[in-house]
């Protein structure tokens, strides 16, 4: 394994454990935006050349806001989306 896929699976525990702890109702949303799932860990991320699902899969946690307040039925979905994603992503490295 690799340090720069290592990094990306530490990545993706993350990325799960967050999306875990709003659906628990450990984190809100606002705060996961503050930890994680923001336009700058984002830039910093590409700046690094980092994998583009994580990247995509981190851009839709920037819009779980959005989904809150247009579509809070669809909230658990995305999350379960993402997460199924993440996963995924995992199994290949």
């Amino acid at each position: 394994m690799t340090k720069n896929s290592l990094n990306e699976k530490i990545l993706l525990i993350r990325i799960i454990g967050t999306l875990e702890a709003i659906k628990g109702g450990g984190l809100s949303i606002d705060e996961s935006e503050r930890l994680l799932f923001s336009p700058r860990v984002i830039r910093q991320l590409k700046e690094k050349n980092c994998n583009t699902i994580i990247i995509h899969i981190l851009e839709k946690g920037c819009e779980l806001e959005d989904i809150a307040s247009l579509l809070p039925q669809e909230l658990l979905k995305s999350i379960e989306e993402m997460k199924q994603e993440a996963l995924e992503e995992m199994k290949k490295l």
